[in-house]
């Protein structure tokens, strides 16, 4: 997806999680040497809370953010300093 559009993708699906990946921006952060400009992949996450509890899905949202910013599984990521 080309652009920094912001808003929800909400797909519709028969499966208990769903994800959608939106468009790749560029924002300002405060790093160690001041700061920086990062690149930020924008992602929905959709549960079904039917079947899915809140608790594991935050839990799980949020380790995959940690392992996302981290570039864990990403061969190309590994000369980025994180």
């Amino acid at each position: 997806m080309m652009g920094a559009s912001d808003g929800w993708i909400v797909p519709t699906t028969i499966h208990p999680v769903c994800f959608a990946l939106g468009s790749i921006t560029r924002k300002r952060i405060a790093g160690k040497a001041g700061l920086a400009i990062r690149k930020y992949l924008k992602t929905t996450i959709l549960f079904d809370h039917d079947v899915v509890d809140g608790g594991p899905a935050a839990r799980f949202t949020a380790r995959l953010m940690e392992l996302s910013r981290k570039g864990a599984g990403c061969d190309c990521c590994r000369f980025v300093d994180h």
